[in-house]
């Protein structure tokens, strides 16, 4: 689907997660892998290359849990302005993990630093 090679330095976390598909809202299990950049999914663990699903961090709105949404336990949200993922993690450790990994690669996009505003 994507042309996306992922370096092993840049893999902040990765491990197991079921999506929910596009069309037909069926839950898979996929191997998720989580870098500055993108939130990435793939068939089988240890690939690292043209995944299934790439998220780009830096158009992602919110990551939060979902289990009212779901009705599933420990899963989570990922917004974009394209399409919300639904993702579920193994446990309620791994789903705050994952929230809280995802949470902070977004917020490193959206910090804007003013270099020119004067210092009072």
């Amino acid at each position: 689907m994507t042309d996306i090679t992922i370096c092993g330095n840049d893999i902040i976390k990765q491990g197991w997660l079921v999506k929910q598909s596009k069309h037909l809202k069926e839950w898979r299990r996929r191997w998720f892998v989580l870098t500055p950049q993108y939130l990435c999914s793939f068939k089988y663990q240890g690939e690292n290359r043209n995944p299934t699903e790439a998220i780009r961090l830096r158009e992602c709105s919110t990551v939060r849990s979902a289990d009212e949404d779901t009705c599933k336990e420990n899963s989570f949200r990922v917004d974009t302005p394209a399409r919300i993922f639904y993702l579920i993690a193994e446990n309620p450790a791994e789903k705050e993990a994952w929230i809280g990994h995802i949470g902070r690669q977004m917020v490193r996009h959206t910090v804007i630093i003013d270099d020119q505003a004067p210092y009072e």
